[in-house]
């Protein structure tokens, strides 16, 4: 297969391959994480997996969403669609506690010879990995698409990220000022869509 096509279908393996490596330490009952839950969700829902971790008697839950890029295509990586606005901005507000991971998983692929059978065999290697909090991620790093529906969130370059810390109050106002500073969207979209998710009283 065509490099580009091999790399169209090696999000949902990574992402497959990622939920494994997090049910074989779940599967370990006293691992050092206290990870005591792992769900995998449906393709195209807001995180790829979910993993629940014990601390004394609370429970952590963090939403994960794999993001597999090449070390192959040089673009690979570059301002990937993350989340609708309008689903995180909901999920804050349901939530301010709300954890959503960005996973991103840099991978190869290549091909070599099988000495047992003489037949080429396609390898995809896992060369390296970085975990964000969407919270946490910089204002310079994130941007904003109206394109899709209430506009989706992307990261500029998933390799080279910043983080800083900030409340889930300021994330919110980040959100909203990338949505308002859009030239295709208007206060009265935004209002409308506080009205229908509940982010404003009557």
């Amino acid at each position: 297969m065509p490099l580009e096509n091999i790399n169209k279908i090696a999000g949902p393996m990574i992402e497959a391959w990622a939920c494994e490596a997090f049910d074989n330490v779940f599967d370990d009952k006293n691992n050092m994480y206290n990870l005591i839950n792992v769900e995998a969700q449906e393709r195209l829902g807001m995180a790829g997996v979910i993993l629940q971790f014990k601390k004394n008697n609370d429970i952590l839950t963090g939403n994960i969403d794999v993001k597999a890029t090449s070390n192959d295509i040089p673009e690979s990586g570059r301002s990937p669609n993350i989340t609708s606005f309008s689903r995180i901005r909901t999920a804050y507000v349901k939530n301010p506690d709300f954890m959503f991971i960005i996973l991103s998983i840099k991978h190869r692929v290549y091909s070599e010879r099988n000495e047992k059978t003489n037949l080429m065999d396609g390898i995809m290697e896992i060369l390296d990995y970085n975990a964000y909090d969407l919270k946490f991620i910089s204002e310079d790093d994130i941007s904003y698409n109206p394109a899709l529906g209430t506009g989706q969130i992307q990261i500029k370059d998933i390799h080279y990220v910043t983080t800083v810390f900030r409340s889930t109050w300021e994330m919110c106002q980040l959100l909203d000022k990338k949505y308002l500073n859009s030239s295709k969207k208007t206060f009265e979209d935004f209002y409308k869509e506080a009205k229908k998710n509940k982010w404003i009283k009557d």
